[in-house]
């Protein structure tokens, strides 16, 4: 169970860092393009703001060298904000100090790239519409040169995002030229709600509603939410089988030590006394089964990519021998998650304390319950029926 819920957690853990470091920020709001600077300067002498980037998006049609098309969200950011907001920059995995965006270039995912067919020296034209208020929507269209790809290891932006420079020609013929988005990290996520009053007594006339990520990205982390409730309802489950099934073994012990416990009740033992014995050895169960389970479970959690890697080059041995036996189609790629399959480099763990915390509790509770309730049989052994019967 800790495997489980230590791998799901660094999946989860993954799509959110990921999320709230390149798409929703912690907090955004969008403000008028003329007092985005100041705005920006503003909110970034906040105690408890670490960055505060000026940027716009807008969804285009790209169109590669060869003429394949996809969508892509394009994001302009303003000059040098590798420096303003260097989280986002790891976060692409990109190096920290590299200037961040390209100027009059285009940094695209990885897999974007591939699937457009851009190379060293390649460019691409962009297809969008831009809003605006005298003339409403006009298409637009621009020619950027290809500088990089980043790997941000989330598909989803790797596979249809891009960035450019704000202030450059391209940007203004794409992006609304009235408003930007100022996109807003803490050095607390959870300080949002806290820092929400401090932000929008910062913001300029005209600024739209402060949304915090919790609002932004609230389907996308509800969906998580009730994902890890459903698996700890699952364990739960696991759990309640497991005390049925102690709670019949222990009626049966019961059963089978009627004598031995009639005997301690005519040297004046009482029933709770008896039941103790039963209960203590339920807890005991419970507890040295959750420090073993604890044990086993921490230690393949924090090995599970050198494990898993071992296991599969014991698949690959097996598959040697069993080809060089003339069984088999060949040796292919094993591995439990394989890059091959998955869109992984290496198996995420996040172990909780607060959940292996809950696994422990339960595997005690339900132990020491059902012992609890067999134990109540033990007012059926009377002495007198016993040694007549015996």
């Amino acid at each position: 169970m800790i495997v489980v819920l230590g791998v799901m957690g660094g999946l989860q853990d993954g799509y959110i860092e990921s999320i709230l470091q390149i798409s929703s920020f912690h907090g955004r709001v969008v403000v008028p393009a003329d007092k985005a600077d100041q705005a920006a300067a503003l909110i970034r002498s906040l105690p408890g703001v670490s960055s505060a980037v000026i940027c716009s998006e807008i969804h285009v049609v790209a169109i590669g060298p060869s003429g394949q098309t996809m969508t892509i969200l394009l994001r302009g950011l303003e000059p040098d904000s590798h420096a303003k907001d260097p989280s986002l920059v790891i976060a692409l995995g990109l190096p920290e100090k590299r200037q961040f965006p390209l100027p009059g270039k285009l940094v695209i995912g990885k897999e974007a790239a591939t699937m457009l067919g851009l190379g060293p020296n390649s460019s691409l034209k962009l297809f969008g519409v831009r809003q605006t208020e005298s003339d409403g929507a006009i298409p637009v269209e621009i020619s950027v040169p290809f500088g990089q790809t980043f790997n941000s290891g989330y598909y989803e932006f790797d596979a249809s995002m891009g960035f450019i420079t704000l202030g450059t020609q391209e940007s203004e013929t794409v992006f609304p030229q009235a408003t930007r988005i100022l996109g807003i990290k803490f050095l607390d996520r959870y300080s949002d709600f806290r820092l929400q009053g401090s932000i929008e007594s910062a913001l300029p006339p005209g600024s739209s509603e402060y949304s915090s990520w919790r609002v932004y990205n609230r389907s996308f982390f509800g969906a998580l939410r009730t994902e890890k409730t459903i698996m700890m309802l699952l364990i739960s489950l696991i759990f309640l089988v497991v005390g049925i099934n102690i709670f019949h073994a222990m009626r049966r012990t019961i059963a089978a030590k009627k004598g031995d416990i009639a005997i301690l009740k005519s040297c004046g033992a009482r029933d709770i006394d008896i039941q103790r014995i039963f209960i203590l050895d339920g807890f005991s169960i419970g507890l040295m089964g959750s420090l073993l389970g604890i044990g086993a479970g921490l230690g393949i959690s924090l090995n599970i990519n050198f494990l898993a890697n071992r296991f599969a080059a014991g698949l690959r041995l097996v598959a040697q021998l069993l080809s060089s036996l003339g069984i088999g189609g060949g040796v292919g790629e094993y591995g439990l998650f394989s890059p091959i399959n998955y869109y992984l480099d290496s198996i995420p763990v996040s172990i909780s304390a607060g959940e292996i915390g809950f696994i422990a509790l339960m595997a005690i509770l339900s132990t020491t319950a059902s012992a609890l309730l067999a134990s109540k049989r033990v007012s059926e052994a009377r002495p007198s029926e016993v040694f007549r019967n015996e």
